[in-house]
Order: structure tokens, then C-alpha cells, then sequence
């Protein structure tokens, strides 16, 4: 089925799905059940509410008391930093948890005794307008009319969530009260110990380099950032001790869900991971269940280097020129990004002290995610610089700020091409990226919550341990006997450059120009690992013994369930098949016979298995993802097109229209010293994908 068509079926399940959710006998009888509250009920349920709020507030002083925290340089940390909240998303929040709180109420004191169940309830209470004269109602009055940063809700692409009792609670492993399988167990059962000693051609992928993940984990910066709930002071919520063990039920904060598995052993202590819940967002001043916040912008226009709000831009300008910060000020070519401050250090990295190697800043906390992350901020933050010294040369009589805008104009432009005309076609293949262009959204525009924590999720799956040294001192180019264009490796003075593991949000290389170089040199030269369910040790915790990096499918499942993801063959059904899932037998046609043998080990049922889990198992087709995550990723680009098309009439298109002939191999070589660079930058150089002269572009 081609791409335009999973589009189409999407929006057509979408529509069929919110008129047949409920009957109109049903509806009316819950209707004429609820109707019936007096409105000083309403109102007692939400000061009911606050009243809860107040009592958690003592829980928290208790937890800080007890020194239940994040401290810096832990596990807890590094996770910390990848859903970093800015005080506004933590206002929100908090907002947003005191109509949820209110809504439980009266689905606890309403909707269950009289039989009504949660979906039905939540579909009836979002429709009912909190309290007139309610101190809650008037706080969400105030709240949305004030500056909320850009913050919205992630949107549903099906309509509809998937919790316990219809509005937040979560479906866990705990006791005998689930059959669904703990996030943790699933990452371990799926990790192959003999991952990387099988052959070279059943574990990486011949045809893409690591600039492909790379570049995906960049654009999923910018278009989405969940981020963790906070105590009502602001401080970060630890779920684990520092032993990484499960803590005590008195010590455990509501929106603790961490991640935990227990290896096997009658008086095994279960090892603990981290998780908190994602914070919510306020779409209405209505009752309702539980929506997340995205704190990014959720369009195409590199936020995550510029920050997400201008008072977050404005730190992170010269003020003079027209220039971003960077390290050292003034340096176009060789520059390095700015270095976090004292204070700043951390919100950018897990660190035990200050001082403890390099920390960079950026518009986002997750920079120092790896050093890809920072290799490719690093390229738009010199792209930029360079831009704006050009145009100053050009125009002397231009302010800083005439500059700066104009320079960041012709970045985001670049940028954008970049991702839409080279990177997108090598994910969702020539035909389906084509076809999206032509595609038409409906008026909403936000980020989905399918797309932001499963499907740009992929490229996880692609990152190998380590990053090989294979820079042009280490590597030729030649022929071999298929007439294949290929690298041939001498003997390497270092096997790699980093390993992953060792270098999430720690950065422990020593930064130079020349490092960076090398970096790029080996990313764009090495293949990425396969696109399947098997991550490579460096971003999981397969063992059974204290953790001590974190295990990101795990994680990723803990959040999908967190954010009320329904499960994958619902998925599946609406992108691909046209109709109803019956059995594992469905599954055979997108997934490999040795991975769903695994997966009837692993889930009671064909219809627990999670989004994120059943997308990375599919065959990839056409492009480097499987059909369901095809269909989740394009159905988002069709939005983030029509955004850029909103975006695109601005004082600055005459401008931007000068720099036209970038593209992504033209942006390597001016923003780093390598001498060539492959004409199609995430393809591995092949003889259909010569070097290119740095000289020549």
C-alpha cells in the first residue's frame, strides 16, 4: 500500500473511530446519569481536589526532608536532563494535575458506582466546563490567556488513550493485577548477547551511515520534548535509591512509575531505573483525563539550538554582529559551542561536580546527549556565525538584531530542506516522502503523541556501542571485485573514538575542532546497526547486576504506556492492514518468524504488545522503518510541511532564496574541515554515492 494511501486510511479510521466510540443510547444514558450533579457537587469535587494537592505537598516536604532527590552524576540525572521542564511547562503542570485530580473524583464518586465506565465518563467529562466561580476555574482562565510559551498538548492520532480506568492510570507489571510484561523484562528478552559477534551482514545495514540516526535524534529535538513532573517546589522526583533499588512505599511520590525488574532470584532485590511521569497539559478549562505536554515548538525551526522561548534566545546570543555564543567568541570555522556556566552545568550534563570536563549549552538540555547530538549543534551553531558574517560584510549598516534574525532565517531554511528533501526520502523511502507534499492535514498542527515517543524513536535502534576510527588516515577508498565502492580499513592506532555508553550526557572527550572532525569523518563513514528489535548494549541494561547506564527501549516502552499509547495492532490495523486484528498470524506478514516467536514468549497476547516494540520489529520497506512507523512518522510530516508553508511568507524569503544551493553536502563541508564528504550524507560512499571535494561545492 503506498505511503499517500496509509495517510488517507489514517484520517478515514480517525474519523470512523470518534463517531463509533460510543452508541447514542449509551451517550444519552450517561448524559441523563451526570446531568443530574447538583453544581455544588461539581464544585465540593474541586475543592476536594485542591485540598489534595496541599496534603501532597506535605509528602513532598517529607521526601526532601529524607533527601529523596536527583543528585548530580546519577542515573536519575542523565534521565533528568533527556525531559528537562522549563517553569512554565512545571506551572502547567500543576494546573493541569488539579483538574485531574478533580475529574478522578468524579469518575470515583460518579461514574463507577453507577456502572458508567472510564472511557465513557472521561468522554462525557470533557465536554463539562469546570465550576463557575471555582478558584480553579479562574486559574485556568487566567492560564490561558497569559504567555504559555508555545507549550500544547501532544494530539491522539486514534482519538482515543489507553489507561486502566479511562483517564491516567497506567497499565504496569505490579503483583497479579496485570498480564502485561514490565518494560524492563521486555528490553532484556529482546537483547541479543550474540548481537555483535553474528555476522557483519545479518547486524548492520550496508546502505545508511550514522548520519541517519544522528539526524533523526535532532529533528525529534526539535519537534518534541515530553518532559517529567516536578515537586510543587520545582525539584526533581527520584524513584530509586541510590543503590538504584526500588524505595519505600512511604517514601514514593505519586507520579513515580519507575522502571524495575527482578532477575529471577527467590530473595532478589529488584533493580531500579528512574521514571517519572510526563507532565500534563492544559487544552480547555474543562474536566478531563490526562493529556501530555510538549515543551518544543513542534515545527521545523531548530528550537533546540535557539531555544524555545527569546528570553532562552536572547542567553544564548552575543548580542553583537548578529552572532550565537560559541567557544571561542569570534572563531567561524574551528568554533566549538558555548560552555555552560557554573550555574548552568546542571541543566546540560550529569555531573558529580562542576568542572568535571566539557559541558556545552544550547537551546535545549539535550545537547550532551552523545557526541553526535553535539557534533550536529555544532554545525548549525557555526552554519549561523558564518551566515551572519557574511551578511554583515554585505550590509554594514545592519543592526545585531536585523542580523541575527536574518542569519537564523537562512539556517532554519537550510536546515529544513535538509530534513525534508534528503533526510526523510532515506527513512520513508523517494515515493512516500514525494506523496506527502500533495497531502492536505486537518487544522491541527500539534505533534502527535504516536510520533514523539515511539516512531522518531527509531533511530535507537540503529546506534552501534562505539564509533569506529575511521577517519581518512585510517581508511582508503577502492574497487573490489563487484565493482563495489567500498573503505578498506588499515591497521587503526585507536579501534574507536567513544564508546556511547560512556558518554551519555557525560561528555568525556576532549573537545577540539579537530576532534570534530574526526567525529564527522567516521559517522558519515560507518554503517548503523539494522533496523530491528535487538539495541546494542550501549542503550540498554541487559544484565542482572546494579545498573549503571540507563536501558532506553525500557524506558521508552515505561513512557508509551505512561503517555496512554494504545497498543500496536491497532496501529497496525488502522496504517496497513484495512481491517480488524484477530491473531499473532496477522503480524507474520511485517514482522521476521525468529523476533515474533519472541514476542509469544514475551506478551500473554498479541493484543498487549506495545507501539514502540511492534514498529522497531517490522521489516523495514522502502526506506529504513517498517509500515506502521512509516505511516506515523509521514502523517506527521504532512503537518510540519504545512507549517513550513505558514512560515514561509516573511521579510526574510529574499534572502533565504540566495542561499537556495545548500544542501547537505554543501553544510558539511563549510561547517567543518573535512576535505570530502559523500554526495548523499546518509548513504555510506559507494560507487552510486561518490566523494565529493569539499572544493568543488
Amino acid at each position: 500500500m503506498g505511503g499517500i494511501q496509509y495517510i488517507c486510511l489514517l484520517a478515514f479510521i480517525i474519523g470512523a473511530s470518534l463517531l463509533t466510540t460510543t452508541d447514542a443510547n449509551s451517550s444519552r444514558d450517561v448524559n441523563a446519569e451526570l446531568n443530574r450533579i447538583p453544581a455544588s457537587k461539581w464544585l465540593q469535587y474541586v475543592e476536594t481536589a485542591l485540598d489534595s494537592v496541599n496534603r501532597q505537598k506535605r509528602l513532598e516536604d517529607n521526601l526532601l526532608g529524607s533527601d529523596i532527590t536527583v543528585k548530580n552524576g546519577s542515573l536519575s540525572h542523565a534521565q533528568l536532563l533527556d525531559t528537562l521542564p522549563s517553569l512554565a511547562s512545571k506551572k502547567d503542570n500543576k494546573l493541569a494535575l488539579k483538574i485531574l485530580k478533580s475529574s478522578l473524583l468524579v469518575l470515583n464518586s460518579e461514574c463507577l458506582p453507577n456502572n458508567i465506565d472510564g472511557d465513557k465518563c472521561r468522554s462525557y467529562l470533557e465536554q463539562k466546563p469546570l465550576p463557575v466561580g471555582s478558584s480553579l476555574r479562574t486559574e485556568c482562565e487566567n492560564s490561558l490567556k497569559g504567555n504559555r510559551e508555545g507549550h500544547h498538548a501532544f494530539r491522539r492520532l486514534l482519538g482515543s488513550s489507553h489507561y486502566r480506568n479511562g483517564f491516567y492510570e497506567m497499565f504496569l507489571n505490579v503483583g497479579r493485577r496485570e498480564t502485561v510484561p514490565a518494560a524492563w523484562s521486555i528490553s532484556k528478552e529482546l537483547y541479543e548477547p550474540d548481537h555483535i559477534q553474528t555476522s557483519k551482514q545479518q547486524t548492520v545495514d550496508s546502505n545508511f551511515n550514522l548520519a541517519l540516526p544522528q539526524w533523526a535524534q535532532f529533528v525529534e529535538h526539535d519537534l518534541s520534548k515530553p518532559v517529567s513532573q516536578s515537586m510543587s517546589n520545582g525539584a526533581p522526583i527520584e524513584c530509586c535509591s541510590r543503590d538504584q533499588i526500588n524505595l519505600q512505599p512511604r517514601h514514593h511520590h505519586p507520579a513515580c512509575a519507575p522502571i524495575l525488574y527482578k532477575p529471577g532470584g527467590k530473595y532478589d532485590v529488584p533493580s531500579c531505573l528512574n521514571y517519572v511521569r510526563s507532565a500534563l497539559a492544559v487544552a480547555d478549562c474543562n474536566f478531563g483525563g490526562a493529556e501530555q505536554l510538549n515543551q518544543a515548538t513542534g515545527s521545523l525551526d531548530l528550537s533546540q539550538l535557539y531555544g524555545f522561548t527569546a528570553a532562552a534566545e536572547r542567553k544564548l546570543r552575543v548580542l553583537e554582529g548578529g552572532l550565537l555564543r560559541s567557544t571561542p567568541r569570534g572563531e567561524f570555522d574551528n568554533a566549538l559551542l558555548p560552555i555552560a556556566t557554573d550555574t548552568e552545568g546542571p541543566s546540560f550534563c550529569a555531573r558529580e561536580t562542576i568542572g568535571d570536563g566539557t559541558c556545552f549549552a544550547a537551546g535545549d538540555s539535550r545537547v550532551n546527549s552523545s557526541p553526535f547530538s553535539i557534533l550536529i549543534y555544532t554545525i548549525f551553531m557555526r552554519n549561523h556565525n558564518k551566515v551572519a558574517a557574511e551578511l554583515k560584510q554585505r550590509n554594514h549598516r545592519w543592526s545585531d538584531e536585523k542580523l541575527f534574525q536574518a542569519a537564523k532565517a537562512v539556517n532554519v531554511d537550510i536546515y529544513r530542506r535538509v530534513v525534508i528533501e534528503e533526510w526523510l526520502p532515506e527513512v520513508l523511502g523517494q515515493k512516500m516522502a514525494s506523496e506527502i507534499r500533495r497531502k492536505q492535514p486537518n487544522r491541527a498542527l500539534e505533534v502527535s503523541n504516536e510520533f514523539a515517543v515511539a516512531a522518531i524513536r527509531f533511530y535507537f535502534s540503529m546506534l552501534p556501542n562505539e564509533l569506529l576510527n575511521l577517519t581518512k588516515d585510517n581508511v582508503v577508498y577502492g574497487t573490489e571485485k563487484n565493482n563495489e565502492y567500498v573503505f578498506i580499513s588499515k591497521e587503526l592506532p585507536t579501534k574507536n573514538l567513544f564508546e556511547l555508553k560512556e558518554e551519555i550526557y557525560k561528555p568525556k572527550l576532549q573537545y577540539t575542532s579537530q576532534k570534530l572532525n574526526n567525529i564527522l569523518e567516521s559517522l558519515l563513514n560507518q554503517e548503523t546497526m539494522k533496523m530491528d528489535a535487538a539495541y546494542s548494549g550501549g542503550v540498554v541494561w541487559h544484565k542482572d547486576t546494579k545498573p549503571t547506564h540507563a536501558d532506553i527501549l525500557a524506558f521508552d516502552i515505561q513512557r508509551g504506556r505512561d503517555h496512554g499509547l494504545l497498543p500496536y495492532y491497532r496501529y497496525l490495523e488502522s496504517c496497513v492492514l484495512s481491517r480488524p486484528v484477530e491473531s499473532w498470524k496477522d503480524f507474520e506478514h511485517f514482522i521476521p518468524s525468529d523476533v515474533l516467536d519472541k514476542l509469544k514468549t514475551i506478551y500473554a497476547s498479541w493484543a498487549d504488545v506495545d507501539l514502540i516494540v511492534g514498529g522497531i520489529s517490522e521489516n523495514p520497506v522502502h526506506g529504513s522503518v517498517g509500515p506502521t512507523f512509516s505511516c506515523i512518522i509521514s502523517e506527521q510530516f504532512v503537518h510540519v510541511l504545512q507549517q513550513n508553508q505558514q512560515k514561509a511568507v516573511q521579510k526574510h524569503t529574499e534572502l533565504v532564496e540566495q542561499y537556495r544551493h545548500f544542501n547537505g553536502t554543501k553544510l558539511l563541508c563549510l561547517s567543518s574541515g573535512l576535505s570530502a564528504v559523500p554526495q548523499n550524507i546518509f548513504q555510506l560512499p559507494s560507487a552510486r554515492n561518490q566523494m565529493v571535494s569539499c572544493e568543488d561545492v
